[in-house]
């Protein structure tokens, strides 16, 4: 069962690309097969671990860093479609309150495994975007109805 093992632990590093998003708890597929071989290293002998439970948590986490990637690969897509066009950023201030700020995007890129634009020389994440170009100017009446 060891030359298994050694087997498993080749896998992860064949294609491994690692991009790390800040702040995010993700389990990649190489700490995943690192997971499986702690367990199969330490398993009870008279209660062995299942192989073919093994094997499609395998796929299951294959199967979610296929779509993951996928989806990568689509925002990445989607960020580079914006440039060129006109946005609307929203930031908040040092007091709290949302400021918008509408330029034209002049690139895309990642930052820490996440996209983002750039607008007038900075860079803003691709969650900031409230709008494709310019929100519409919106007042209240004095029901406290907002009208556009």
């Amino acid at each position: 069962m060891s030359d298994f093992i050694g087997d498993i632990a080749n896998i992860g590093s064949i294609g491994s690309t690692s991009s790390s998003k800040s702040g995010s708890m993700s389990l990649e597929m190489e700490g995943f097969l690192q997971l499986m071989i702690a367990q199969f290293q330490n398993q009870d002998p008279e209660n062995a671990a299942s192989t073919t439970d093994m094997l499609n948590q395998m796929v299951q986490m294959s199967m979610v860093q296929a779509i993951t990637n996928i989806t990568d690969a689509v925002t990445l897509n989607y960020s580079a479609s914006l440039v060129g066009k006109e946005v609307t950023i929203g930031t908040y201030d040092s007091d709290g309150k949302l400021q918008e700020l509408v330029g034209t995007v002049t690139g895309t890129g990642t930052y820490n495994g996440n996209p983002v634009v750039f607008v007038d020389g900075k860079s803003y994440s691709m969650s900031s975007i409230m709008a494709v170009g310019r929100l519409p100017d919106y007042k209240e009446d004095a029901s406290g109805d907002t009208t556009t």
